[in-house]
């Protein structure tokens, strides 16, 4: 019973695949045809008024072995919104497939099969360009590691930053757009840009130089800088201090101090001492 109703479902989507693909070669045809007429409940029928007649079932059997690829050639194209939309794109600018404008009903994925479907090549040419676009796809894979760091730890905090230099650096592109927040957010922006791994890497560096600047800043409130004079000895058993608890010289300097403060044990007795030479 479930192995009947999987293959019902998949005869379904391949009628409606070869559907589509048939309205929008209509409508290349036919340009007065309406938009609206993609909503109509008994597509092929309508379509028939325009073209092919009563042997459209038998045509869209022959024409769609020759320029529809099996759909398991086309599995690797995931229900992924980020995947989606590069290949639109690449689709649109690499292979010069448009099919605007389009009718509404459907969903990104479907417009991205249709535009598979119509491109009007050879099957077997057109099984090595759909094998090159999914190599590529998985080629720009790569360069997400680029952008790593943002998803390690502190990932909104680190989006902030990010955002805040691109509005400032990216004026054009980032106008009018929602703030980046997360780090799935913050790759799709650069899927949109399409900047090279050059420059991906320039961004970044920047970015992060940003934020560690914040960060010292921000570590520096209710702190100042100050310059002594100190002997070498001293400067030396300051070191060996630090060394020995794994601490920098200010950190050594802050703790001694606030600890004579509190206490109070040692300076009154060395600064008598002292006062007496």
């Amino acid at each position: 019973m479930q192995g009947r109703i999987v293959e019902e479902e998949r005869r379904r989507l391949a009628e409606a695949r070869c559907d589509t693909w048939l309205w929008f070669v209509i409508r290349e045809n036919y340009k007065n045809l309406p938009l609206e007429s993609f909503g109509q409940e008994n597509l092929r029928e309508y379509l028939t008024k325009f073209e092919y007649g009563p042997r459209i079932d038998e045509l869209i059997n022959v024409i769609s072995k020759r320029r529809l690829l099996p759909i398991n050639q086309l599995k690797w194209i995931a229900d992924d919104e980020r995947q989606t939309n590069w290949l639109l794109s690449y689709t649109t600018k690499t292979l010069g497939i448009d099919l605007s404008p389009l009718p509404a009903g459907l969903d990104d994925r479907e417009v991205l099969l249709a535009k598979i479907d119509y491109y009007d090549i050879d099957l077997n040419d057109k099984s090595s360009v759909i094998d090159r676009m999914r190599s590529d796809w998985n080629e720009y894979l790569k360069s997400d590691i680029i952008f790593k760091w943002f998803g390690e730890k502190e990932e909104s905090v680190r989006c902030a930053f990010a955002w805040e230099w691109l509005v400032k650096h990216k004026a054009r592109e980032t106008y009018g757009q929602q703030a980046i927040t997360n780090y799935k957010e913050l790759l799709r922006f650069y899927d949109w840009i399409e900047v090279n791994d050059a420059q991906k890497k320039l961004d970044v560096a920047s970015i992060k130089k940003k934020c560690s600047q914040q960060k010292y800043r921000e570590g520096m409130k209710g702190k100042s800088q100050y310059n002594f004079m100190l002997s070498d000895q001293v400067i030396a058993d300051l070191d060996k201090l630090a060394s020995c608890y794994q601490a920098t010289r200010p950190q050594i300097i802050e703790a001694l101090i606030k600890m004579e403060v509190a206490q109070g044990t040692y300076l009154p007795q060395k600064i008598k001492k002292t006062s007496l030479y």
